[in-house]
């Protein structure tokens, strides 16, 4: 499900982007209206979260509710659930006859935040919707473009280590921090595998319900439960003979790990609503940006079912340590996109080169998309200029370029922002994880993950 967030407000943005994408969704920001209709334009939206005021010292919605306005003129626009910090009963109610879905006041709460984006996935679920982060990826359909050939030394030995067992069935497990191409690889996996005529299943079982566990994974007959109005396919029956993949496999919450072990361990599993037993035939790929290891000792993931998935386990580098791929692959991402958009590609400034290989790139390869996606859509110049990319919290202040002024803005990168965060809530809540999550608005889970990637320690 890819959400994409409208607000002048950098730091909002990066605050519910942080929270969705650590809940499993695609999110793609836009500082303006204007920008936000190009975009529209150009990718498939799935809900829109619209702050109604753009304009400084400007409190009435008038803007949010022009854009809405927009919108309704639009061939199937997506659902939006507005935000503002100057909330009024006549103005929420012109944003729903406008047809916003929901109108949430600023400081908002995640849970609230969450519930009413679920409840928004579960309506397009009803009306016969796939969502993006569950669609099935046939290899069949995998775009005709020239591939990229890693330039770095850590890639290509980790792309050999890949190729010695693409060809048989063992389960993989890919680590890794988010965004850096656990799913690119799979695609590779699949491809040179014994498998490749049949098909490739992608799921995110971070973006799954408990409730839908089940019936998205081993499928439903018809009235299975009250919604099920025709016979689904699970994506265990879809990926017969080929790859499955499972992604975010650390969010599963133990009651669900525990279906899913017997099905890894027997291959046997009945769709929802029958009583007969199937077989699969498919290999299982996993992948996580968690320590499972550390989630085992938790308690918080089975130890059984880590033994299943782990035959081989890959960690795959962030982008950070790749750097003589990043400009290089910077420039094929914005080939393809330009392909994908039918549009010309550009080439990189210089100006644009050395910026790219000074940014942290905290999003990693996932980021680097975005972000050449961006200039592409934005840019009007012959080449890509340092404007169009519009990287996070990474440029110095216009006009300073001292050596204090360097030191500040590496200061300021996301990673370094989210350990500071999290590193003082850990201080004034004497380390316990219970209460440091809750005021950090995430889940245990998340921030469990969070002190080992920063490694930080804690009391609990």
């Amino acid at each position: 499900m890819t959400i994409l967030i409208i607000d002048d407000n950098v730091e909002v943005r990066l605050s519910i982007a942080y929270f969705l994408e650590d809940q499993g969704f695609d999110v793609i920001e836009a500082e303006s209206p204007d920008i936000a209709k190009q975009l529209l334009s150009v990718k498939a939206i799935s809900l829109i979260l619209l702050d109604m005021n753009f304009t400084r010292d400007t409190t009435s919605g008038d803007e949010g509710l022009s854009f809405l306005s927009w919108l309704h003129t639009q061939s199937k626009p997506p659902a939006v659930i507005c935000l503002t910090g100057w909330g009024s009963v006549s103005l929420a109610v012109q944003a729903l006859q406008l047809g916003a879905c929901d109108f949430i006041e600023k400081p908002w709460q995640n849970d609230e935040l969450l519930a009413s984006i679920q409840q928004q996935q579960t309506l397009s679920q009803r009306q016969g919707s796939r969502l993006a982060d569950c669609q099935v990826e046939m290899s069949s359909t995998v775009e005709n473009q020239r591939t990229y050939d890693w330039q770095s030394p850590i890639m290509r030995s980790f792309e050999a280590k890949l190729a010695r067992i693409a060809k048989t069935d063992a389960t993989i497990l890919l680590c890794g921090e988010s965004g850096v191409g656990k799913s690119h690889v799979v695609e590779g996996l699949h491809s040179q595998s014994l498998r490749a005529s049949g098909p490739l299943v992608s799921v995110n079982v971070g973006a799954l319900s408990a409730s839908l566990f089940e019936s998205e994974l081993f499928g439903h007959v018809k009235g299975a439960f009250t919604d099920a109005k025709a016979t689904r396919d699970g994506r265990f029956t879809i990926a017969d003979s080929g790859t499955l993949f499972l992604d975010e496999i650390a969010t599963l919450s133990l009651p669900l790990q525990a279906k899913l072990l017997r099905v890894l361990e027997s291959g046997e599993y009945e769709v929802l609503g029958s009583s007969e037993t199937l077989r699969s035939d498919i290999r299982v790929i996993c992948a996580t940006n968690a320590n499972l290891n550390a989630l085992v000792e938790q308690g918080t993931f089975r130890n059984d079912l880590l033994y299943r998935i782990n035959t081989f386990v890959f960690e795959l580098p962030p982008l950070r340590q790749r750097k003589e791929d990043i400009a290089p692959f910077a420039q094929y991402l914005l080939e393809r996109h330009a392909i994908r958009y039918q549009m010309t590609a550009k080439p990189l400034s210089q100006e644009v080169v050395a910026a790219l290989l000074r940014y942290p790139w905290p999003g990693n390869i996932r980021e680097l998309s975005h972000v050449m996606e961006r200039a592409l859509l934005m840019s009007d110049g012959d080449q890509i200029e340092l404007h169009d990319c519009q990287l996070r919290l990474a440029r110095p202040v216009a006009g300073h370029s001292t050596h204090h002024d360097a030191s500040n803005s590496q200061q300021q990168t996301l990673a370094d922002i989210e350990k500071a965060a999290i590193s003082k809530v850990l201080s004034e809540e004497n380390g316990v994880v219970d209460s440091s999550a809750k005021r950090l608005g995430i889940s245990k889970s998340s921030l469990y993950r969070r002190l080992d990637k920063y490694g930080l320690k804690n009391e609990s």
